[in-house]
């Protein structure tokens, strides 16, 4: 990869890089930043699930729950932007430091308003790590294998959040043994993260525009990027707000004594999607997935509407249209995950992330606090608009999107 550096221009590393074989570089990549999802998602159900332990009063449920997406903004904005501005290898190695920082706090402390602190300093890492992971791995692994690597890495997130579900449903009864495990999992996910971070390189395209400036290398606002903007927003604020309040946030508002089962059947489901279907997802067009998983999402949840009466009556056939719904919700997380980073320059991929993902994180913020207080039919209408938003945003790309498979990434 260091030869590329002496490229004559930017295209001969483009093409360098994305018509290239699968090395030992993308396998390292790959494991990386594999293990960087796992742990998001091992810290992305800890507030839902903290909401379980005995020693946390019920009036502070609601702001440990919103500490997470406070955190998740804050991250994706300032450390997206000083990905682009530093370099991607400095940056992830600081978030490593702020999650597992934030994750040992959790483990450690009985005192809520510590948790709540620590719950937004590990989300705070984390929305760093999606953003630089994101651009990482798309500025490096060739375009035949690019959306595949996406999708399996970032479902690596669903894994995690499976894991910490199954954890807290075998230890219902043990806060003690809740937070061993954390601490196992954080010092294992740690050391595993470090190791392989040290031995990443930098970017070789965003070294070489920032070594070699081009001043036709500018931000330009223009009717195709406030379509773009408009569409990966709208995708991104189905996926965010609609993953966290069908399976994470479902449980301890309507459904406390069922949460981690909600959050494991449901999640679980996209996980094995992911699994199994990354590959397919990966080589397909991208407007198609998209198209595929959020007008699933919207129609299912039309469906969960009208039949809600029915719904409500047994917690098992609302756990199984959760299930059906975290097969749509993966390909809509699959299609989301490629076109955020084949959409934006490498000298602006972490901002334009970053950006794309604090509008859902805002309204992800927003909705803890209005739904909190919400019955349940509110709560169903609520998400049903929110996956409409998904569903409208997957049109606006299919009619005025770029399709990006096989594209190189500039």
């Amino acid at each position: 990869m260091d030869n590329l550096l002496a490229a004559k221009n930017y295209n001969e590393i483009v093409k360098g890089i994305d018509d290239s074989k699968w090395n030992s570089f993308d396998s390292l990549i790959f494991v990386t930043l594999s293990s960087s999802f796992f742990m998001w998602g091992i810290t992305l159900s800890i507030a839902p699930l903290i909401t379980t332990w005995d020693f946390i009063p019920s009036y502070m449920d609601i702001y440990i729950i919103a500490a997470s997406p406070a955190g998740l903004l804050a991250g994706n904005l300032f450390l997206g932007s000083f990905s682009d501005k530093f370099g991607r290898k400095r940056v992830f190695l600081a978030t490593v430091i702020f999650t597992f920082t934030g994750l040992l706090g959790i483990s450690l402390s009985y005192n809520y308003y510590l948790i709540l602190f620590f719950i937004f300093m590990a989300e705070f890492g984390l929305g760093g790590d999606e953003t630089v992971s994101l651009a990482f791995l798309s500025e490096y692994i060739p375009k035949k294998y690019r959306g595949t690597a996406l999708i399996e890495s970032s479902n690596m997130a669903n894994l995690g959040v499976t894991v910490m579900a199954a954890i807290f449903i075998m230890t219902a009864s043990s806060v003690f043994l809740d937070k061993q495990l954390l601490v196992i999992i954080s010092m294992v996910g740690f050391a595993i993260a470090i190791t392989t971070r040290l031995k990443l390189k930098e970017s070789v395209k965003w070294e070489y525009l920032k070594k070699n400036p081009d001043k036709n290398n500018k931000l330009k606002i223009n009717k195709n990027e406030i379509y773009k903007f408009i569409s990966l927003s709208f995708l991104g604020v189905a996926i965010i707000v609609g993953f966290a309040f069908s399976y994470l946030v479902l449980g301890p508002f309507e459904f406390p004594e069922y949460s981690g089962y909600i959050i494991f059947f449901s999640v679980l489901a996209e996980t094995l999607t992911g699994i199994f279907g990354g590959i397919y997802m990966g080589r397909a067009p991208r407007k198609l997935i998209a198209i595929i998983g959020f007008s699933g999402l919207f129609i299912l949840w039309l469906f969960v509407v009208i039949l809600l009466k029915l719904v409500l009556l047994n917690i098992y056939l609302l756990i199984a249209l959760l299930v059906i719904s975290g097969i749509f919700g993966e390909f809509g997380w699959g299609a989301r995950e490629m076109l955020e980073p084949e959409n934006f320059h490498t000298l602006f991929r972490g901002r334009g992330i970053g950006s794309v993902r604090a509008i859902g994180y805002i309204v992800y913020l927003f909705t803890v606090f209005l739904l909190a207080a919400a019955s349940i039919e509110q709560y169903a209408y609520y998400l049903l608009i929110i996956y409409f938003i998904g569903f409208a945003g997957s049109l606006i790309y299919l009619f005025k999107g770029k399709e990006t498979k096989n594209e190189n990434i500039y």
